[in-house]
């Protein structure tokens, strides 16, 4: 397997459904990185489906490419884009964790803004 393209509506259902898909990659990546990509997964999905001002006939696409020496992950939805904070102001915060998560586990991650929404991207090493 190559990876995974999926094509999510943009309602809070598309979070466990995104986690789920993610067994199809369990033998390619093993236990760790698949905990690794679930809790990634679901932050980002998440993010999409409560903050970019979507709606539930817009789509988020979620897609990850197992690539030789790395996993990339991309998360695509037709909101604005954004700056993302430098770090959680406070570890008492209820929210706002997703980002700080995804600067932690992945090696490299960042944002792509286009006309035409955004794409939160990031790279795992295998």
């Amino acid at each position: 397997m190559t990876g995974l393209d999926l094509v999510l509506p943009a309602v809070p259902d598309s979070v466990p459904r995104a986690r789920a898909a993610l067994a199809e990659l369990a033998d390619a990546v093993g236990p760790d990185r698949l905990d690794d990509l679930r809790l990634i997964v679901s932050e980002l999905v998440t993010n999409s489906v409560r903050h970019a001002g979507l709606d539930g006939g817009d789509d988020i696409d979620l897609r990850i490419q197992l690539l030789t020496d790395r996993i990339r992950v991309e998360i695509h939805d037709p909101g604005p884009g954004f700056v993302p904070p430098a770090a959680p102001a406070t570890m008492y915060q209820d929210s706002g964790w997703g980002l700080y998560l995804v600067s932690r586990i992945a090696d490299r991650w960042g944002i792509d803004t286009t006309a035409h929404g955004k794409t939160v991207w990031l790279e795992l090493a295998r």
